[in-house]
């Protein structure tokens, strides 16, 4: 196997940008970038002699997968119970070595780029810091730090508590002054933390924007978990660019899409993140898998389907998604990033061309890296994933990475780290 590659010749490219497949198609790379993409048949001599040349036969080559929400410190146990206790008990070193594990597990199923959403302290910016300074392989990584929320709020167990838009600033620039890449904040409760309460909005609009002028006083975003429609108007009206699960819901099991808050997102560029972790999973692995969920997510199963027209609602609406998988909580493990736009094929009656651009191009706008990853362009780092198969058809296709090529190098063959 060819470490460094300087041409690719592939029998079919997916650029990420959402348009068709090309056929018997060949990259140029110069170094960690993509020197030029053309047809096997218009490659230059001088392109050719003496290059390191990889010629993956009839596979496809598209861009490196983004997944815009995980957290990189949890064990995905299987329960709520057993992940909180790991990430609240266990030692700073111990959590930087799952985090580590965590990370490499999903950059050998083909996710070159996380964004980390949420970790115990400051943690996920050691190991963001030494993957960036080639200390480990793993995935590029932006990371939020710890997420604020309130005292007995979603996550609070994670170290950053704000009362108050007094409060709700000051931990803002604490997070982004120990490095955070963005700001993480708790809309509303959570599932995963019992003295919360998931349809509840934890904060007022004056607090959620506290975070948004910190955010934006910094060129970055905050990006807010949001259960409840309450929560996520205000989110929209105080400007929070990243909506994280987005979900449209009045009561348990109760969703109504909101046109006229569609409209105000698309306005102001505002992202949905659609998640699929473990529960979202439940029906595509049952019919498509076999896999048996435990009895406690019958209930949950049932609700989905009034939160999956409001997710299809909002896509009819031309809001920008990403799709993500909030891997590290109950039955989500890394490493099976594929299972996430496969159930959003399947629940959301996406085409595998729509999941794939909103796991790359999307996510890497999202981001604020499209000029650099995302789409495979003139210019951009040869970050690429390559599969036997056509994932544009069969999105099944990513479940069994060939390759993983990150910064122009082999990084992950066959599932395994290189």
């Amino acid at each position: 196997m060819i470490a460094r590659p300087d041409l690719i010749l592939a029998g079919r490219l997916i650029d990420g940008s959402g348009e068709d497949p090309r056929e018997r198609v060949a990259l140029v790379l110069r170094e960690a970038r993509i020197d030029a993409v053309v047809a096997q048949s218009d490659l230059t001599r001088t392109q050719r002699e003496g290059a390191a040349v990889l010629d993956l036969g009839p596979a496809t080559v598209l861009p490196g997968l983004i997944d815009t929400h995980v957290h990189l410190t949890f064990n995905a146990g299987p329960n709520h119970d057993v992940t909180r206790r790991a990430v609240t008990e266990e030692s700073d070193s111990r959590l930087a070595l799952r985090s580590l594990a965590n990370a490499q597990a999903h950059l050998a199923c083909g996710v070159t780029t996380v964004r980390d959403t949420g970790g115990r302290g400051f943690v996920t910016l050691a190991v963001r810091d030494a993957v960036r300074d080639g200390i480990v392989p793993g995935p590029r990584i932006q990371a939020a730090g710890p997420a604020i929320t309130t005292p007995s709020g979603h996550l609070n167990y994670l170290g950053a508590i704000a009362r108050s838009a007094e409060e709700m600033r000051a931990r803002s620039e604490e997070v982004i002054g120990a490095g955070a890449d963005f700001i993480k904040l708790c809309a509303t409760g959570g599932i995963m933390t019992a003295e919360s309460k998931p349809l509840e909005s934890q904060y007022t609009a004056e607090e959620l924007r506290a975070a948004v002028e910190v955010a934006e006083a910094h060129g970055t975003l905050v990006a807010a978990h949001v259960l409840a429609s309450e929560a996520l108007e205000r989110c929209v009206r105080a400007g929070v660019r990243s909506i994280e699960h987005c979900a449209w819901q009045e009561e348990a099991g109760v969703f109504r899409f909101q046109p006229e808050i569609a409209e105000e997102m698309k306005r102001n560029r505002i992202f949905a993140g659609l998640t699929f972790a473990g529960i979202s999973q439940a029906r595509y692995r049952e019919q498509f898998l076999g896999w048996k969920p435990q009895e406690d997510m019958g209930a949950w199963r049932t609700r989905m389907e009034g939160r999956y027209a409001a997710d299809r609602d909002l896509i009819a609406a031309g809001v920008r998604y990403v799709l993500h998988s909030d891997a590290g909580v109950r039955e989500t493990p890394f490493g099976a990033f594929w299972l996430i736009l496969a159930t959003a094929c399947f629940e959301l009656k996406i085409t595998p061309l729509e999941a794939i651009t909103a796991a790359t191009a999307t996510a890497a706008a999202l981001m604020g890296i499209d000029q650099e990853v995302g789409s495979i362009e003139t210019g951009k780092r040869a970050d690429l994933l390559v599969v036997d198969g056509d994932p544009s058809r069969e999105i099944e296709a990513l479940a069994e990475p060939r390759l993983v090529i990150q910064d122009g190098r082999v990084a992950a063959e066959r599932g395994a780290m290189a």
